[in-house]
C-alpha cells in the first residue's frame, strides 16, 4: 500500500509538470485584469498558469507578459479578450536573444517549483534557509550593505556570523529583527573584498552545518563592466516594459550583479 502511495505520488508530480509545458505563466500583470480558470473569472496574479482553456480579458490598456516553458515571452496591451491561441500571436520580443530564452525559462521553473515551497535562484533550489540578501555567489557595489533573512514564528532573536575568505575568525551580532546594515569601512571588512555569512537563530550554531552565502564587494567601474556581459538581456527586458530598477533587480537576484 505504501509503495502504490508512493507512485501515484510521483506520477501525480510528473503529470503536473507535463500539463504545465503545455501552458503559458504570468511573469507581469495589472490590477484589474481578469482570466478564466476552469469557467470562473478571477483576477490575473502573477505566476499563474493559463492553459488551452483559459481566456484573459483585458478591460482597459494594460502591459502583461506571459513566458512558455522554453522562455519565449508574449505581450498583452490592447482592450480585449484573448484566448490561449490568440495569446500566442502576441510576441513580446522580435529576434528574442537566446540569454534572454534562458532568463525566462529560469523564471518559469521557479514560478512551477513554488508550489512544493522551494525556490530556485540561479538554478539552484533553496528551501528553508534563512538568508534572502546578499544571495549566494554576489558581487555588490555599494558603500553599505544590508543583510536581510526570513523570520520565523517561534524565534526572538536572531544571530548573524560573517567571516572573512581569507580568515578563521568569524564576527558575531545578534539582533530581533530581520535586517541588519554594516558599512562597507566597517573594520570586519579590511581583511579583502571577499566574505560569506550566515544566520541562524542558535547563538552558537556548528559552523559545519549551517550554510554560508558568498558575497565580494566590488566597486561601480567593475559593477558596469560586469553589467554590460549582460546587454542582449537587458534591451529585451527593456522591449517587454521592464523599468531600469526591474532589470538591475533581476540582475542582482538571477546573475548576482548587484548595487545596494
Amino acid at each position: 500500500m505504501e509503495k502504490s502511495f508512493i507512485i501515484i505520488i510521483i506520477i501525480s508530480f510528473f503529470t503536473s509538470m507535463l500539463c504545465a509545458q503545455d501552458s503559458l505563466c504570468v511573469f507581469k500583470t495589472s490590477s484589474g485584469v481578469l482570466a478564466k480558470f476552469d469557467g470562473k473569472k478571477r483576477p490575473l496574479n502573477k505566476g499563474d498558469f493559463l492553459n488551452k482553456k483559459s481566456t484573459v480579458y483585458i478591460t482597459s490598456p494594460s502591459d502583461i507578459i506571459l513566458i512558455d516553458s522554453k522562455g519565449e515571452a508574449f505581450n498583452l496591451e490592447d482592450v480585449a479578450s484573448y484566448t490561449y491561441e490568440s495569446i500566442l500571436n502576441h510576441k513580446a520580443i522580435e529576434g528574442q536573444k537566446s540569454l534572454t530564452s534562458k532568463y525566462f525559462e529560469l523564471i518559469w521553473d521557479e514560478l512551477l517549483s513554488r508550489k512544493s515551497g522551494k525556490t530556485i535562484v540561479g538554478g539552484v533550489f533553496r528551501g528553508d534557509i534563512l538568508m534572502e540578501f546578499p544571495i549566494d555567489s554576489t558581487k555588490t557595489a555599494s558603500s553599505k550593505l544590508t543583510f536581510s533573512w526570513k523570520t520565523q514564528t517561534d524565534a526572538s532573536q536572531y544571530f548573524v556570523f560573517i567571516k572573512s575568505k581569507n580568515f578563521d575568525e568569524v564576527y558575531k551580532f545578534a539582533t530581533n529583527g530581520n535586517e541588519l546594515t554594516l558599512y562597507k569601512d566597517n573594520p570586519i571588512f579590511f581583511e579583502g573584498n571577499g566574505f560569506e555569512w550566515s544566520v541562524s537563530t542558535s547563538e552558537f550554531p556548528n559552523f559545519k552545518n549551517i550554510p554560508f552565502y558568498a558575497f565580494v564587494w566590488i566597486d561601480r567601474s567593475e559593477y558596469e563592466k560586469l553589467k554590460s556581459n549582460y546587454k542582449d538581456l537587458i534591451e529585451d527586458l527593456k522591449a517587454v516594459g521592464l523599468s531600469i530598477t526591474e532589470i538591475e533587480d533581476t540582475l542582482c537576484e538571477n546573475y548576482g550583479v548587484c548595487k545596494n
